[in-house]
């Protein structure tokens, strides 16, 4: 029975972790994109300052990318990771 608790207790930090990385990560696109979308921005700079973003700042971004994936990815944000990576988003 031990065992199984600590399978189970795995399972539930694996899912929680993945879970946090794939916020920073939709976070990184989004930050990604809007640097981009700035005058004399390049890909390898959008790169590097999205990579700056850690889950802290992923926590303060929730709320923009939301609003921002709600927007303009009709709340997909899979979308939004699919058009970052086609713009050259290294994630």
């Amino acid at each position: 029975m031990v065992v199984v608790v600590s399978v189970t207790g795995l399972v539930a930090v694996g899912v929680w972790r993945y879970s946090k990385l794939k916020i920073r990560r939709i976070a990184r696109a989004y930050t990604f994109l809007t640097i981009l979308g700035r005058n004399g921005s390049t890909v390898d700079s959008s790169n590097r300052i999205a990579a700056t973003i850690d889950m802290f700042a992923a926590k303060q971004l929730k709320e923009p990318v939301a609003v921002h994936v709600d927007n303009v990815f009709k709340g997909s944000p899979q979308a939004l990771l699919s058009e970052a990576k086609t713009k050259g988003f290294r994630g």
